[in-house]
This record gives C-alpha cells, structure tokens and sequence, in this order.
C-alpha cells in the first residue's frame, strides 16, 4: 500500500499531471496562431478536393466548347450571309432570309450559350473573392 502512495506522488505521475493541466489550459483558449493553422487545414482540403474533381468536369467542359463552337459558327455564318445579302441583293430576298432566321432566334440561343460557356467562371471567381 505503502509503495501504491509512493508511485502515486512519484515525479512521473506529478509531470502527467501538470502536462494535463497544460494541455487542458492550452485547448481552452482558440489562438490566433491555432485559427492560422486551422484556416491553411481547410484551404488545403478544399484545393485537393477541388483537384479530385476535376476529372468530373470533363465531359461537362467537353460538351460546353462543342455546343459553343457549333453555335458560334452558325451565327457567324448566318450573320455574313445577312451582310451579303443587305449589301448585294434585293429587299424582298434580305427580308425572306430574316424571316427564315427569326424562326431559329439565333440571338436568344448564342447569348444563352456564351451566357452559359463564361459563367462557370465568373462564378467560380465570385465564390473566391468572397
């Protein structure tokens, strides 16, 4: 019993103590230091996890320039027909020819496009500066 007291107050036993009482005080009080530390852990985790996905986003991009490049293309060659013809024809075929392509609304398709083929960025760079 005697050597039960003994190991009790035994300077090993003190120093677990006070390490204890150390490391209690320590965590009860959230430092500048400590919220430094914790905000370089989330920054990290959100980096890896962004660069997990992005293998994700392939396809999605994939898709976003082949509809933009198919589209564009079509507005293009459709608005140079329209100088063409304002330029080298007669009103009643430049009118035919705007009739034809109001029915597609050409204007409403590429601005959704190009709305949709840039916003993914632009979102992206909003949500990082906030």
């Amino acid at each position: 019993m005697f050597k039960t007291l003994t190991n009790l107050f035994s300077p090993n036993n003190a120093t677990k103590v006070v390490d204890g009482i150390y490391n209690g005080l320590d965590k009860a009080f959230y430092t500048d230091e400590e919220k430094a530390e914790d905000k370089i852990k989330i920054e990290t985790f959100k980096v890896e996890a962004k660069m997990k996905l992005l293998p994700l986003y392939e396809p999605f991009k994939i898709a976003q320039r082949v509809i933009a490049i198919t589209f564009t293309i079509n507005f293009i060659l459709a608005f140079w027909i329209g100088v063409g013809l304002l330029c080298f024809s007669n009103d009643q075929l430049l009118k035919s020819y705007l009739d034809l392509i109001s029915v597609f609304s050409l204007g409403w398709i590429m601005s959704a496009i190009v709305a949709w083929y840039f916003t993914g960025g632009v979102i992206n760079s909003f949500k990082e500066k906030k």
